[in-house]
């Protein structure tokens, strides 16, 4: 009952909040300027220098057998960005509540940064806690969506302090290198953690379709997570701070009105191998409402993890919009000093209302 109320007091809080401009780009992505804009969020006119952005996320879900069943309130938070003068662009992500607890919620929250822009051409400086280039993190928001990809059992962060300098290598080749501490936001250097990731892609156009790719590479001393739960909403157990050298390939296919997106992770941890794949599907139905569906995989040294999915979205507005999803996962551990190996299949159903203003 505590957290139904709670959670109804977020949704109201998020209705009658006053609206404010986000002309810029959301605080959450780790999507390059360029490509984030193309998300064409709603933009009002603002105050001089700086635009605020409301979001609340709930959710109602069951099935998960560690978890209370019910009414959750994910997020309720700010965003807010603005510029200082003509090279200078900064933005911060600004939680008041959440249900996400310990390392899931330093992954979705902790953008704090700025921007350094110089001349056309030269390369663009970002310093501050954000997401680093890994994977579909590049191009995928996401901190809003139900399914997550691989991000928290192959790298183990997902927000985490250090410098980034993007560019291009070349036209139509741009890229990302960051190094940051590999311990989460807010957290520092733990046990000599660190971590160097780097990402080039590049869009090739076929025809009336368009395929995105990218290739990423991460080597540090990170987070590693048990397999047996969702470590993102504190569902699994950290094994502790491992090497790990990985290597990633993801795409985006838009080939008509369908959407396929996906990555492939595959490396070392611990000096042993590691393994996963994450791909989705999606066909809009309307303008309003479209379909998806999915699969994943993750395999390493202390177990490993299947999944599948399906879900609906559906724009109520421009400002709320709700999704539905089931999942079905299949998750082992291997056997380790005075347990046995572990085994558990689950099904969850998760509803969830987005709202932004």
């Amino acid at each position: 009952m505590k957290r139904l109320i709670t959670s109804l007091h977020i949704a109201g809080l998020a209705l009658i909040l006053p609206v404010q401009s986000f002309g810029q780009d959301a605080v959450t992505a780790a999507v390059p300027e360029e490509k984030a804009a193309q998300r064409k969020p709603i933009t009002l006119k603002g105050g001089p220098g700086y635009s605020i952005r409301y979001l609340a996320d709930l959710r109602a879900d069951t099935g998960w057998k560690t978890q209370d069943n019910g009414l959750m309130a994910m997020a309720a938070e700010a965003e807010v960005t603005g510029n200082s003068g003509e090279h200078w662009d900064w933005a911060v992500q600004v939680p008041f509540f959440s249900e996400m607890k310990g390392r899931g919620r330093d992954m979705h929250f902790g953008n704090a940064y700025a921007i350094y822009r110089g001349k056309l051409g030269e390369p663009t400086f970002k310093f501050g806690q954000f997401v680093v280039p890994f994977g579909t993190l590049s191009t995928y928001e996401t901190h809003t969506q139900i399914v997550q990809t691989l991000y928290a059992n192959s790298i183990g962060v997902r927000i985490d302090p250090g410098v980034e300098v993007e560019g291009y290598l070349r036209q139509g080749y741009p890229y990302q290198l960051s190094f940051t501490t590999g311990n989460g936001s807010f957290r520092g250097i733990h046990d000599s953690s660190r971590l160097v990731t780097g990402r080039v892609s590049h869009t090739f156009e076929l025809g009336d379709n368009e395929l995105r790719l990218g290739i990423s590479l991460a080597h540090g001393r990170l987070p590693t997570f048990s397999t047996m739960g969702d470590p993102l909403m504190g569902r699994s157990e950290m094994i502790g701070f491992q090497w790990k050298t990985l290597g990633a390939i993801d795409g985006e296919f838009y080939w008509g009105p369908y959407l396929l997106r996906g990555e492939i992770v595959g490396g070392s941890i611990g000096g042993r191998n590691a393994y996963g794949h994450w791909l989705q599907a999606s066909y809009p139905l309307t303008s309003k409402t479209s379909v998806e569906a999915g699969v994943q995989r993750w395999s390493q040294y202390s177990g490993g993890m299947t999944g599948y999915w399906g879900g609906l979205e559906h724009k109520l507005t421009a400002t709320r919009t709700i999704r539905f999803a089931v999942q079905h996962m299949r998750m082992s551990e291997a056997a380790t000093s005075g347990m046995g190996p572990s085994r558990m299949t689950e099904t969850m159903v998760t509803g969830q209302l987005y709202l932004q203003y």
